[in-house]
């Protein structure tokens, strides 16, 4: 896999997609996952038409050290300077869950040229205050498998080394705040007039459906696909059906 250095640490990407692609994508993992192990199912689909650039996100995977508290917005500009350094400025972003925040401080930041965005299972805030609505990040209150954390761990200590996931992902996560993740004003949104298509499990257990309803009400130019009977990290439980919305919604706004 390629690399690229930060100032706290080296990102490891994957590139695919055909000779002559339509457009330049970014996809963007949730916490505690890796690009291939959340995209695997969709990214191929969507590399026989894009540029895939699949990144394991700082302290994930193969990529070694992470910004001060797992910080999104400097994780944000982190995934932004890898994408200048392929000499892209414009492309399409999609990110799942923490991957979403990612993508929102881009374009909040306007760190690229951001020319859509697809959040799956995300939200523009983790905070119960600012978004009125109950939120539980708790890695307890999310429906897996009783024994995803085991599954987890294994993924990362096996190229992080052993314990690492219990010594520095997990508490990692669990110290994550609204400061340190994200917390942007829904009101905000409304000036973003870039293509956004919002995909979201209805029975999802860490950020309710309403949150992308708020979303999908506010932003100017966006498109809202409830997934019935689904929780949260929709790439994972509907991984065909994602990736159909997302080829639509992409054809749509590709030359």
């Amino acid at each position: 896999m390629p690399e690229f250095t930060t100032a706290t640490g080296v990102i490891y990407y994957e590139e695919m997609g055909p000779a002559q692609p339509r457009a330049p994508l970014l996809l963007l993992h949730n916490f505690m996952s890796t690009g291939r192990t959340a995209w695997g199912n969709i990214a191929g689909e969507l590399a026989k038409e894009y540029r895939v650039i699949l990144p394991d996100l700082p302290g994930h995977g193969r990529s070694v050290g992470y910004p001060p508290h797992f910080d999104h917005r400097t994780m944000a500009v982190q995934m932004a300077d890898l994408v200048q350094s392929l000499d892209l400025f414009t492309l399409h972003i999609a990110g799942c869950s923490a991957g979403g925040a990612l993508a929102e401080w881009m374009v909040a930041e306007e760190l690229l040229d951001v020319r859509t965005l697809t959040l799956v299972s995300s939200s523009y805030s983790v905070s119960p205050e600012t978004t009125g609505e109950p939120i539980d990040t708790r890695p307890e209150a999310y429906r897996a498998g009783a024994n995803w954390l085991e599954v987890t761990a294994k993924l990362h200590d096996s190229y992080q080394g052993e314990g690492y996931f219990e010594r520095e992902l997990l508490p990692g996560y669990r110290a994550l705040t609204p400061a340190t993740s994200i917390d942007l004003q829904l009101d905000s949104l409304a000036t973003w007039d870039l293509p956004v298509c919002i995909i979201h499990g209805q029975e999802d257990e860490i950020f309710p459906v309403a949150l992308a309803e708020q979303m999908h009400a506010t932003l100017p130019n966006s498109e809202l696909h409830v997934i019935p009977r689904q929780a949260h990290s929709l790439i994972f439980r509907k991984s065909r059906q994602v990736s159909a919305i997302m080829q639509e919604f992409l054809a749509k706004h590709s030359d």
